[in-house]
């Protein structure tokens, strides 16, 4: 519902465009105007335009938790095991344009980009694995829902991108052998939203060449998405110690597929959780 009732002239807000307030959300105008419409998002008009406090958008924010690089405390607003069920049907049946409008949707219904990966897409494309895993889809099949799921995760990468100083410069990537690349794209826009420098090498890395480009890319964390179990335990010191032949990277490991002993042996930092990763980071240079 939009107020009739102006600001307080108390001097302490600043008034935003609606489009400001759109922008500082990371949301689409109409997005925003939803909100609004629904009482959610207080705005009032002046100049025959919609305003919004910056005190209002600021509780709006903690409220509605739109940060990306920390997904929502309380993800059960959202029904996530129906869209769960929806989108895993539309990857295995290939309808990529229908998978991204459910996305789509559930960002418009208020849920965070996030949150998204964490309790869309990635167990969708874990009840797909399985599915292949028991016969009941083809690798065909597979690798057509991996495609249609990184598509949808292209469109959503605006979310994650931060205005504001750089924290640091990280690296994504996967191990030599592990094929699966959406686990360190997922980590590479996280890091984006905390506002590091992100390279994303993708899957399958040669560590000679991770050596190399370390040597010439001054780097804080390499951050390594393991998804294939039963990788060579070697794996884990040869990262260490490639990241400490540049700057002394932080080698932070995280997967289905990664030994969390094997990784911790070898001096890296293992996370369970992919929402544990940007809080991890924030621990670590505020103990600095």
């Amino acid at each position: 519902m939009v107020s009739a009732q102006p600001p307080s002239s108390d001097g302490v807000d600043r008034l935003l465009t609606l489009q400001e307030a759109a922008d500082g959300l990371k949301v689409h105008y109409m997005t925003a105007y939803r909100w609004v419409r629904k009482g959610e998002l207080p705005a009032f008009k002046a100049g025959g335009r919609l305003r919004v406090r910056t005190s209002d958008l600021a509780h709006f924010m903690t409220q509605r938790r739109v940060d990306v690089a920390s997904p929502s405390r309380d993800p059960g607003r959202t029904d996530w095991p129906l869209h769960v069920d929806r989108l895993v049907a539309l990857l295995l049946m290939g309808k990529g344009v229908d998978a991204g409008g459910l996305v789509r949707k559930v960002v418009a219904d208020g849920a965070a980009a996030g949150d998204v990966y964490l309790h869309l897409i990635a167990p969708a494309l874990h009840r797909v694995g399985e599915a292949w895993a028991k016969g009941e889809a083809t690798v065909a099949d597979e690798h057509r829902a991996t495609e249609i799921a990184a598509a949808v995760m292209a469109r959503l990468g605006g979310h994650f991108r931060r205005r504001g100083p750089s924290r640091g410069t990280a690296i994504t990537m996967t191990p030599p052998g592990d094929q699966h690349a959406l686990g360190s794209a997922m980590a590479a826009d996280f890091l984006r939203a905390a506002s590091y420098d992100v390279h994303h090498l993708g899957p399958n890395v040669p560590l000679d060449d991770l050596r190399l480009f370390l040597q010439v890319v001054p780097t804080d964390v390499v951050c390594v998405s393991i998804t294939t179990s039963g990788l060579d335990p070697s794996v884990y010191p040869e990262l260490v110690n490639a990241a400490s032949e540049g700057d002394g990277a932080t080698v932070v490991v995280g997967g289905q597929g990664a030994d969390a002993a094997a990784a911790e042996a070898a001096g890296a930092v293992y996370l369970e959780r992919l929402q544990d990763l940007t809080q991890h980071l924030e621990h670590v240079a505020g103990g600095r």
